[in-house]
């Protein structure tokens, strides 16, 4: 049929030359004949290189791979090469890029040689599907919003809350991060434009539970912020003087106060005390034994009256501390008698004249106002870790371990100045971290759970939890299968899918414990950050090796462009017409 058509085509064409040609010569005005023939002639052939498909032998270069590329979030679609095999396994993008073919798995992959990844990548889960098939990562900018997040998620009633993180702002204007909570903005921080910015927001909550906080960016909701506040038990204080004094005064009522259970032993001569109890049943101070001891959570006492304590009281103050995890704050005062509550905190006293009043460090914050702290001060040792300095250094405050507990050194006597003047916050300040630091630690044991990335509703969630033991694992109430680790042995890990936003119970070994699932838009930059880094690191070692593939030259049948004989066709005519309105 496609012969018969060409055969046609060159009869027609040839009888028109002919003919046009034939009235060109009858013409009785010769002149430009040649010329007209050949235009004639010309505009026949054009015309049936218009009609006939006119191709010429050339090489083209092509690869023998079989490659495809998937898009992934955050692609850019200029990068893209629309002649490709294109993937896409998010319908969302499927419907802004209709090149794209959406397919239903990455296991569609399986007949692919080489992968290219555009866009922010895929996660571990993802990765693993892919069974080691090499990849090319053309990773996505960046994403605008919080791309690290960090924050103490268990602590305890009247701990600080710290939310740390970085954020990427890639707009022109200021960004204001908000922490709120219980519809309430808390903390917040204004970041810079077009700049990737360390943030640290921080709050006391004023509650107990399980409750969620939110962070803000503008009107922006980045993310959830779970949080399991538990209450603390009352701590136990033992205090011992070694006379009534001011400090010991005020330290009583800050502690009472801030609801310590506290007992107060204070010498008023040889072999007598008086003593006071607060908030606990009453016991005999007159001699100390292990029994009194293992009642407290901390003991605070002058040097000299821990330096006056009785052989076998020492022994039970010593093993308690370092066996059973008694914390021990020591004032020092005006004793001389060496001893193994300073074996690690020498105390200096240079003559002179004393410094003027000043602000101090306390915990690396400087105070409000300032106090007098004397010439007294002790000299660090390695293996110490300083609590109180002054801004040249000197050590005031200083903590050491011992055993299973911790000894806390002062060389200050006077920090009731602070109350006197009004400065309570000072005061607070200085105490809770010394009685903190040193407190006994809570002995209840909970089962640790950790995950190695956030984990979210609907997709597999993998639990790392730390157990004493083996048991049954029930995750809302569902027997989950778990499995140990071969090189850690008390540690486990469980696969589990999370069907709801929100706080998940788990139960092993009878105790309770519980996670948060995070909603889908739940720290958008977050996951985009972690895909990167976990494509990135896959592409590192699955590389695609011959990025340059083997060329192959294949003789192909071109096709001439049309256009060039609609040209010549148009040429011809316009000759002949010209030519004949002027001869």
């Amino acid at each position: 049929m496609q012969g018969n058509f060409t055969y046609l085509v060159i009869a027609v064409c040839i009888l028109l030359a002919l003919g046009f040609a034939w009235q060109e010569y009858r013409r009785v005005n010769k002149r430009n004949l040649l010329l007209r023939v050949l235009a004639v002639l010309l505009a026949a052939a054009s015309l049936a290189c218009i009609a006939l498909p006119i191709k010429y032998t050339g090489s083209v270069t092509k690869t023998g791979e079989h490659n495809a590329i998937l898009l992934t979030d955050g692609f850019n679609t200029d990068s893209v090469n629309a002649d490709s095999n294109i993937l896409t396994t998010d319908a969302a993008i499927k419907k802004a890029y209709p090149k794209a073919r959406l397919i239903n798995g990455l296991d569609e992959l399986s007949q692919t040689d080489k992968l290219h990844i555009y866009g922010y990548g895929l996660n571990d889960d993802e990765l693993a599907q892919l069974d080691s098939l090499p990849i090319m990562f053309h990773p996505a900018n960046p994403a605008a919003g919080v791309s690290h997040i960090n924050w103490n998620g268990r602590i305890k009633a009247g701990e600080a809350l710290h939310v740390q993180g970085i954020y990427n702002n890639t707009s022109a204007q200021k960004v204001k991060l908000v922490l709120r909570g219980l519809n309430t903005g808390l903390d917040s921080v204004t970041l810079p434009p077009n700049t990737r910015t360390n943030f640290d927001l921080k709050t006391t909550p004023k509650t107990t539970g399980k409750v969620v906080f939110t962070l803000h960016a503008d009107t922006s909701l980045q993310g959830s912020i779970p949080l399991e506040i538990t209450p603390v038990k009352p701590l136990k204080v033992l205090m011992l003087s070694a006379s009534p004094d001011f400090e010991s005064k005020f330290l009583k009522n800050w502690l009472t106060e801030n609801g310590y259970a506290v007992a107060l032993r204070a010498a008023i001569s040889k072999g007598k005390f008086n003593s006071e109890y607060i908030n606990i049943v009453q016991l005999s101070l007159d001699k100390l034994s292990s029994q009194t001891f293992e009642k407290f959570d901390v003991l605070i006492g002058d040097l000299s009256v821990l330096n006056a304590l009785s052989p076998a009281e020492t022994g039970a103050l010593k093993q308690e501390v370092a066996d059973k995890g008694l914390g021990l704050i020591v004032r020092a005062d005006s004793t001389g008698k060496a001893s193994w509550l300073q074996k690690q905190f020498p105390v200096d006293k240079p003559s002179g004249r004393e410094p003027a009043p000043a602000a101090l460090i306390i915990n690396s914050k400087n105070s409000v106002s300032k106090l007098n702290y004397g010439l007294a001060h002790i000299i660090y040792q390695n293996g110490t870790q300083p609590l109180v300095k002054t801004a040249q250094g000197r050590v005031l405050v200083n903590s050491a371990i011992s055993g299973s507990g911790k000894i806390v050194f002062t060389a200050l006597g006077n920090t009731f100045s602070w109350t006197l003047s009004g400065n309570k916050q000072d005061y607070s300040a200085f105490w809770s971290v010394l009685v903190t630091r040193a407190a006994r630690k809570d002995g209840e044991v909970q089962n640790s759970i950790g995950f190695l990335s956030l984990p979210y509703v609907n997709e597999p969630a993998q639990l790392n939890i730390a157990s004493a033991k083996t048991s049954s694992l029930l995750i809302n109430r569902q027997t989950t299968a778990s499995a140990q680790n071969p090189n850690v042995p008390f540690e486990y890990s469980a696969a589990y899918w999370p069907a709801t936003v929100g706080w998940q119970n788990v139960e092993q070994n009878g105790m309770q414990n519980s996670w948060y699932a995070y909603a889908k838009n739940d720290w958008a930059a977050v996951q985009a950050t972690g895909r990167i880094s976990a494509t990135k690191k896959y592409a590192d070692v699955h590389k695609i090796t011959d990025i340059v593939t083997k060329q192959i030259q294949q003789k192909v049948r071109i096709d001439v462009p049309k256009i060039y004989f609609y040209i010549l066709l148009l040429a011809a005519c316009t000759f002949l017409w010209v030519e004949t309105k002027f001869s």
